[in-house]
């Protein structure tokens, strides 16, 4: 079952796209369309009802914010329907020519992206559109290769998927707890009042919301770290810290995503 809805927050278009073959969407992405600025191209799997719903829409240009699947998965349909360009990070082009193989459980929520030619963006001069500027920050920690950016005359910020949630239960293998609170951080210097987040935006206590995030990242990656260099391995910091997996979740990502990967994510980068 497919879901596409629209919505405006200010100035900006949002595309709410749910997917799974399965039955009833249980996770939601957006894609943001401001001043012929499209950011991020929604998940596979609602591809042709996406692309059917933005001949309507004037974009000039699409940028990604990371290569996984959710954000990228209809970026070369798109292009090729409007005739325009795709950017991203130099790493983002990189991955895109070949994206990594995913497993059941995003097949099913998301579908497999397939290769595309993107082009790198200069992070050291602004995106322009008619109106608005947009900085571009190097963001990494959820994927090395996101960015995101900010507009800030409007106090807009499209972080990516740095926020998600206050807080959080699971990460993927690939993920960077340190990587993740040095980038909020630096992004909470920033003055904004909407954060545009791909799978919540918040547009009420929108920078609060953030430093939720950056305060139980940091909380976490203390207790881990403490434990850790306390001589605990991560089965028992699991037990100490009175964390349990979620075993449905674990099982059908293959381990792609799960508590445990935040311990590990912590220990790699104390190691």
């Amino acid at each position: 079952m497919n879901h596409l809805s629209r919505s405006c927050i200010e100035d900006v278009r949002l595309f709410k796209l749910g997917s799974n073959i399965l039955g009833k969407p249980n996770v939601y992405v957006y894609s943001f369309l401001v001043d012929g600025l499209l950011i991020d191209t929604g998940q596979p799997l609602v591809g042709r009802e996406f692309v059917e719903i933005l001949q309507e829409e004037d974009i000039d240009k699409i940028i990604l914010t990371h290569h996984h699947e959710d954000h990228s998965g209809n970026v070369e349909l798109i292009k090729k329907s409007k005739g325009i360009n795709a950017y991203g990070s130099s790493l983002c082009c990189e991955i895109m020519l070949s994206p990594p193989r995913i497993e059941p459980a995003r097949l099913v929520s998301w579908g497999q992206n397939k290769a595309a030619r993107i082009l790198p963006i200069d992070m050291s001069v602004p995106i322009k559109t008619d109106s608005y500027s947009f900085q571009v920050f190097h963001t990494p920690g959820h994927a090395a290769d996101q960015i995101s950016l900010y507009e800030a005359n409007r106090g807009w910020l499209f972080p990516g998927d740095l926020f998600v949630h206050d807080y959080i239960r699971a990460f993927m293998r690939t993920e960077n707890m340190g990587e993740q609170i040095q980038s909020i951080d630096m992004l909470l210097t920033l003055d904004f009042t909407v954060l545009f987040c791909h799978h919540q935006p918040v547009s009420k206590n929108a920078k609060q919301r953030l430093a939720n995030k950056l305060n139980f990242l940091e909380d976490f990656y203390g207790k881990v770290k403490e434990a850790y260099l306390e001589g605990m391995n991560p089965k028992q910091i699991m037990k100490f810290l009175g964390l349990k997996e979620q075993r449905l979740i674990k099982f059908i990502s293959l381990g792609q995503l799960s508590t445990m990967n935040m311990i590990h994510s912590v220990i790699r980068d104390l190691k």
